[in-house]
């Protein structure tokens, strides 16, 4: 699974890496070293053209849901079934967007408990996550977007240290289909683990705890 994860790049990187429209008023931009669920994060949308960048909540709520607390359980989408689950249909078939990140964190099973170590793709300084976006309404007529990342099987790499991985999008063809095709075969073949370089190291247990959000956390420890 992705159950963490960092954006501690400038905006101006975002923008550029992705080809993105930004509008100040839309939302402070804040860098981020420790995302968890029920956050709000950035998020990438739109074709090429007309790409913008907004927050959503990180779990998804489907328009279906009775309360947006349902998103607490939907962080994640597996590849393998995304296009059948009733909670993920739909968002697949109609919303997907771009995730950004430079960094995730897992928890390595080694001899006396779990160790959190952060992953990252050392030929980018940012990349994306293939996500899906649903918006839902509240009965007082509140909305919240939220989002999930999805999930496939590890790569060689990963395999020593989850048995899922987050679907990374391989530069920016990857990342124009899977904002603009409609193309079921097409979109799947993206999900896929990921070919490309990463490398891991070890942070400290801060992390495990969402209220450490700093720059600390992003440094080796040993």
């Amino acid at each position: 699974m992705c159950g963490r994860f960092t954006l501690s790049v400038e905006l101006s990187t975002i923008l550029r890496v992705f080809q993105v429209q930004y509008k100040k008023e839309s939302f402070i931009y804040s860098k981020r070293y420790n995302i968890a669920p029920g956050q709000n994060v950035p998020v990438i949308t739109g074709p090429v053209d007309h790409r913008v960048i907004s927050l959503m909540r990180w779990g998804l709520v489907p328009h279906w849901a009775k309360e947006v607390s349902t998103g607490n359980k939907l962080i994640n989408a597996r590849a393998e079934t995304i296009d059948q689950k009733p909670a993920f249909k739909s968002s697949f078939i109609k919303r997907r967007c771009l995730v950004p990140a430079d960094g995730f964190y897992e928890w390595k099973k080694q001899a006396g408990g779990k160790t959190p170590v952060r992953i990252i793709l050392p030929d980018k300084e940012v990349f994306a996550f293939a996500g899906i976006w649903a918006q839902w309404q509240s009965p007082e007529g509140n909305i919240t977007r939220s989002c999930a990342i999805i999930t496939t099987g590890p790569n060689d790499f990963m395999r020593s240290i989850h048995n899922r991985m987050p679907v990374v999008l391989s530069g920016e063809s990857a990342c124009q289909i899977w904002l603009e095709s409609n193309d079921v075969v097409e979109l799947k073949e993206l999900l896929q683990p990921y070919g490309g370089l990463m490398m891991a190291y070890q942070v400290s247990s801060m992390v495990n705890s969402p209220e450490h959000d700093h720059p600390k956390l992003l440094e080796k420890y040993s």
